[in-house]
């Protein structure tokens, strides 16, 4: 095996483009010379630092073993090397490989540090795969330390043994302690750092992407965003992008550049606790200088509604890809949660923007006849036609419907109901015809970081610039079973109350106001106080609740009480 070791070299990265690189570098290959670039500096100490614990329980490991542990900052310089044996230090000693000394690889050529520097990947130089002559007796396998929420490279990590030892887990080993050092970094983040971290995640979608997150410290960006980015100041830009936000929905930003063509950056909000946290960030196209000075239509807004949520987010994303075609759109929702302003916002959008309205609680008043006789001559306009809470409509009127929507005819439907398939033949049968392109607006309880954002948008539209925050706080503590219509006519009342002055707690409706001290619930205890509801929705007692949830009744009853949950 020793043998087969020496002759038959694991390499992992490229050598003959790291043998090229080195090359060019003007290195002798026979030079004993490994330069000393100075002690290092406070980061890459605190690195060491914090790696100890990982790198001490490796080594305990190894203490019948030649292997070494080594560590370089992300110039390739030397930070820390330790092995459980002298006699593999005063080998290294004899190489230069200490604390302070630089395996970059333009000092030394291709090894198992500067490889993986330089290409930021795992790279393993066995024997005479290194370009230093004085360094084919070892092994050395190296990972990168990726901070892992910038994603910026950090420095290296490995294991060195002699030729004569390496065995296959070398890299893997390595890997393993660069994994383990990033979890750490990880943990070290703030709140702020890891929100924005999940949120890159879920927008990046591809590496190749341009996208990127930020805070007001923090920028996490793809390779190709980086790209984009790279000679913009931080604290300018998200000034511009918090500036551009204001609003509350998504914003298109255009940045001009000196020696380029300006820069079209499409920014979403991203909400933690109600309040603006970042943006995540997609550049959209690199617009000519013979587009300038052209208006672009706004194209992420659904009119005057807002949200900031993940959710609604989604929603108008939806949204606005029905806007794009001419296909019939059903949009679901519960009572109240939007349904006929989302159907009116995306008409308002389409390619036929006149409007017409026809409810189907209509029925009972005008007469199925009548009605379906002006549903009929509005379907041969050239306009929008909206048909509200089609679920609500008896079966025979809906199966008439179902007929006219299937015939050819001028207008485009958009329709809105509580249900996408029914037991009733006649309403299934319209329901299937209208859901070509669907718009799912999820309860109001289900993005409850929109509470305070729909609360301070309703109280606007009474003249009241802003909302103190105890009222966001018991506003926020809410189910609200009437979803966005509900909290508009909970602002409405207080409004009243409050007779044009200061609103309080105390002017908000009876029922919302009887827990307003307790603590506002966010993060887990949110998502207890929800699991809870769902599941006193979902059983019929008390006990077949805690059964469900696992815990006991009584333990039930004081999560009720200690949440302010109105069951």
């Amino acid at each position: 095996m020793a043998d087969e070791a020496r002759t038959t070299p694991t390499i992992t990265a490229d050598v003959d483009a790291a043998r090229r690189r080195s090359e060019l570098y003007g290195i002798d290959p026979t030079t004993t010379d490994v330069p000393h670039r100075g002690d290092p500096g406070p980061s890459a100490e605190a690195l060491a630092q914090l790696s100890s614990p990982v790198l001490d329980q490796l080594l305990g490991h190894i203490v019948d073993s030649s292997l070494a542990v080594v560590m370089a900052d992300r110039d390739g310089r030397l930070t820390r090397r330790d092995a459980p044996e002298r006699r593999i230090l005063t080998t290294m000693d004899s190489r230069s490989l200490d604390i302070g000394y630089s395996l970059a690889e333009s000092d030394v050529g291709t090894n198992g540090v500067g490889t993986s520097i330089e290409t930021k990947r795992p790279a393993m130089i066995v024997g005479d795969g290194h370009f230093l002559e004085g360094f084919h007796g070892f092994t050395c396998a190296n990972a990168p330390i990726v901070q892992p929420v910038t994603g910026r490279l950090e420095g290296t990590v490995g294991v060195v043994c002699p030729v004569a030892d390496t065995g296959p887990l070398l890299l893997s080993t390595a890997v393993r302690l660069a994994d383990q050092i990033g979890g750490l970094l990880l943990e070290q983040a703030t709140q702020e750092e890891r929100f924005l971290l999940e949120q890159f995640l879920l927008h990046r979608a591809s590496p190749k992407n341009a996208v990127a997150t930020i805070g007001r410290q923090v920028l996490i960006a793809t390779p190709p965003a980086q790209r984009h980015l790279a000679d913009i100041d931080h604290d300018e830009l998200w000034s511009r992008v918090e500036l551009a936000l204001q609003g509350g929905n998504v914003a298109d930003l255009e940045l001009d550049r000196p020696d380029a063509a300006p820069l079209v950056l499409r920014c979403l909000p991203l909400h933690r606790g109600g309040e603006l946290e970042g943006a995540a960030v997609h550049v959209v196209a690199r617009r000519n200088s013979t587009d300038r000075g052209r208006r672009h239509r706004p194209s992420d807004r659904l009119g005057a509604l807002v949200g900031v949520s993940q959710q609604w987010q989604a929603v108008v994303r939806d949204a606005l890809g029905a806007a794009q075609f001419d296909e019939p759109v059903l949009v679901i929702g519960e009572r109240g949660a939007g349904r006929r302003a989302v159907a009116e916002a995306v008409a308002a959008r389409s390619v036929r923007p006149t409007l017409q309205v026809a409810d189907g609680a209509d029925v009972l008043v005008d007469g199925p006849t009548r009605w379906l006789g002006d549903v009929a001559d509005a379907a041969e306009s050239d306009s929008t036609l909206v048909l509200r809470r089609v679920d609500e409509l008896p079966d025979d009127v809906a199966a008439s419907l179902a007929k006219l929507v299937e015939a050819p005819c001028r207008a485009r439907f958009i329709a809105t109901s509580r249900l996408t398939t029914s037991d009733r033949p006649g309403l299934d049968r319209l329901l299937r015809h209208l859901d070509v392109l669907r718009v799912e607006i999820p309860p109001l309880r289900e993005r409850r970081d929109d509470i305070p954002v729909l609360a301070r948008h309703f109280a606007a539209s009474f003249g009241r610039s802003s909302l103190e925050r105890p009222v966001l706080a018991a506003l926020g503590r809410q189910r609200w079973p009437g979803n966005a219509a509900e909290l508009a006519q909970a602002i409405r009342s207080a409004h009243v109350a409050a007779r044009g002055g200061p609103l309080t707690v105390d002017h908000l409706p009876r029922h919302l106001r009887h827990d307003h001290a307790r603590t506002p619930l966010h993060g887990l205890r949110q998502q207890e106080a929800e699991a809870i509801m769902a599941a006193i929705d979902s059983t019929a007692t008390r006990a077949e609740a805690a059964r469900l949830l696992g815990i006991s009744r009584a333990t039930l009853y004081r999560r009720i009480e200690a949440y302010g949950l109105d069951v």
